[in-house]
C-alpha cells in the first residue's frame, strides 16, 4: 500500500502572519526549532517564509547599507565607520516584515498525494517543505526531514 502525504505530514503547523516583524519571525523559528513556516492572513494561505529568506533579506539590507554609506562618503564627504554600517543594516533589517521576505509561489500537495510525488516536488523545486492542503485549507506540512525520517524508520516508500 502506498504511503501518502497524510501519513507523514505534520498536522500541527506553526503559521505566521505577513505583518509579523522579521525579528519576531527569527525568534519564533528558534523557539519552535523549525526552519520555516506558512504565512496565513485572515485564514488564507498567502505564502511561506524560511530562514533562507531571512538570510537573503539580511544580505540585501547589508548591500543597501553599503550603497547608502558609499554615497555619503563620495558625495557628502562623510567618513563612515563599521558602527555606522551596523546601525544602518540594523535599521533596514529591523523594518522588514514577513510580507517583505515570503515566497508567494506555493508548492502544495493533496493529503492523498503519494510520498514519491512529495519527494519529487521537493527535489525538482529545490525546496525543503511542501504544504498539504485540501481545497484552501492548510492540513499539514511535510519537510525534507520528514522524508529522511521515513527512510530511517525503514518504511518502504511506494508510488
Amino acid at each position: 500500500m502506498p504511503i501518502l502525504a497524510r501519513d507523514v505530514m505534520q498536522p500541527r503547523v506553526v503559521t505566521v502572519e505577513s505583518s509579523l516583524p522579521a525579528a519576531e519571525l527569527e525568534q519564533l523559528l528558534d523557539r519552535e526549532s523549525i526552519s520555516g513556516a506558512p504565512v496565513v492572513d485572515a485564514g488564507r494561505l498567502v505564502g511561506v517564509v524560511s530562514r533562507a529568506d531571512l538570510a537573503s533579506a539580511g544580505a540585501a539590507a547589508g548591500d543597501e547599507a553599503d550603497s547608502l554609506l558609499a554615497y555619503y562618503e563620495d558625495v557628502a564627504g562623510a567618513v563612515t565607520s563599521r558602527r555606522d554600517r551596523a546601525q544602518l543594516v540594523g535599521e533596514r533589517a529591523g523594518s522588514l516584515r514577513v510580507r517583505d521576505l515570503m515566497q508567494t509561489q506555493l508548492v502544495t500537495v493533496a493529503p492523498d498525494a503519494s510520498v514519491r510525488k512529495v519527494a519529487s516536488a521537493l527535489a525538482e523545486r529545490r525546496i525543503h517543505r511542501v504544504l498539504v492542503v485540501e481545497g484552501e485549507r492548510l492540513m499539514g506540512i511535510i519537510s525534507s526531514l520528514d522524508l529522511v525520517r521515513l527512510l530511517a524508520d525503514g518504511r518502504a516508500v511506494e508510488a
